[in-house]
């Protein structure tokens, strides 16, 4: 899915798991969840390893469906720039939390996810900043 990154409501940022909120250029046929992916930004050779969501939100649903992609150990503005995002490996359906704790701890289990994943799909990976 190619599509433009947008400001979302910041609460990624909030919980130390920011993400690149991104509107598609067509609507994705995924399943809500949680997937490993990967995340090609303009001008930029390789892709990075991203944790992307798709979904509802249901944990704090204010505001549209999103698709968002904490793209791990990126630094730097994306705002406004072109993505191609690739769903790759599902993890998980997607699920309301009973906190905002519970959800930040299993977004930390999921990075790990996405980071093991990761280290053994064979890829070449864009180094982190």
């Amino acid at each position: 899915m190619n599509g433009l990154i947008e400001h979302g409501k910041g609460l990624g940022r909030t919980l130390g798991f920011p993400t690149a909120n991104i509107r598609a250029d067509v609507e994705s046929d995924c399943e809500n969840g949680v997937y490993a992916g990967a995340i090609w930004v303009e001008f930029e050779p390789l892709p990075r390893p991203a944790m992307i969501n798709q979904g509802t939100h249901p944990t704090a649903p204010e505001g549209k469906p999103t698709i968002e992609a904490y793209i791990l150990d990126y630094q730097g503005d994306l705002y406004g720039q072109r993505v191609r995002v690739e769903y790759l490996k599902w993890l998980r359906p997607e699920r309301r939390f009973e906190s905002l704790d519970a959800l930040k701890a299993q977004l930390a289990r999921d990075v790990e996810a996405t980071r093991a994943w990761a280290a053994l799909s064979g890829m070449e990976w864009m180094s982190a900043e």
